[in-house]
């Protein structure tokens, strides 16, 4: 059975972060070791302002040596929700480890061009030396061009998403998959690296948004890549399910805030 550390915030209600990766993974046939960054009483989207406790870097900093001392090792660690350009620089300077595994980096701080209420240039700078430790880097298209420096206005086409590929590539990315490219308005693409390759694939947009369905993608996406599947497959995959819960949510007709009812869907990825 593989091992993912999930390095990740934890958020009480709303189905994000921890709470949609965990179960995605554990379903996959991971062993899922939650490590979280920061405990929210809710996500930040929709339910007023959350009570928000971060997590002291020097947990994660004395967990690592604790796992270090026992001798447990991870097949994969994943880098999602930091929070703060303290707790950023603290798991910078953990990946400089010896005979480190899979690193998986989600910079998670944007969407919609724009930063999240909480974030801003100052801790997209603290990302930045993440950028090369990571082996595989899954931003959004906002986050892609705010990590670039390429505005996100000049993002929009494939000549302009090719800017920003090449100049993450300078700055140490290694393969990634960029989601929330658009070609025409029914269609949502995302942009599979891998080397010196990349390939748009596009598929059709659901017209419905909900909060978490970037964790969704991310642990699908994560689950079949140690299971040995093609990272464009993997990407596919983690599409895929993303959309079928969107469907299921457009269904369901409830609330935006309360996140998508992925639960009912886990069947799909046994």
């Amino acid at each position: 059975m593989k091992r993912v550390l999930l390095i990740h915030d934890l958020c009480s209600v709303g189905k994000a972060a921890m709470m949609n990766m965990i179960p995605v993974l554990s379903v996959m046939g991971m062993e899922v070791c939650p490590l979280p960054t920061m405990l929210l009483s809710t996500h930040t989207g929709g339910f007023g302002r959350p009570e928000m406790l971060p997590v002291p870097g020097t947990y994660l900093e004395e967990s690592l040596k604790h796992f270090q001392r026992e001798q447990i090792r991870f097949d994969c660690i994943f880098v999602g929700y930091l929070g703060n350009t303290e707790m950023a620089q603290t798991v910078s300077g953990l990946l400089e480890m010896d005979c480190r595994p899979l690193v998986i980096l989600d910079p998670i701080m944007g969407d919609h061009g724009k930063y999240y209420s909480n974030f801003d240039e100052t801790y997209k700078e603290a990302l930045l030396p993440l950028l090369g430790k990571a082996d595989l880097l899954l931003p959004n298209l906002t986050e892609a061009a705010f990590l670039s420096g390429i505005p996100y206005s000049e993002c929009q086409s494939e000549e302009g998403l090719g800017k920003v590929v090449e100049k993450l590539r300078k700055m140490g990315m290694k393969d990634g998959v960029i989601t929330g490219t658009k070609a025409r308005e029914d269609e949502i693409g995302m942009a599979v690296l891998e080397g010196n390759n990349m390939k748009i694939c596009k598929e059709p947009e659901i017209p419905y948004h909900s909060h978490g369905t970037g964790d969704l993608f991310d642990a699908v996406l994560c689950g079949a890549l140690l299971g040995g599947v093609s990272l464009e497959a993997s990407a596919r995959k983690a599409h895929a399910f993303v959309a079928d819960c969107l469907r299921a949510k457009a269904v369901e007709a409830g609330e935006e805030r309360a996140g998508l009812p992925f639960e009912r869907l886990l069947g799909k990825l046994v």
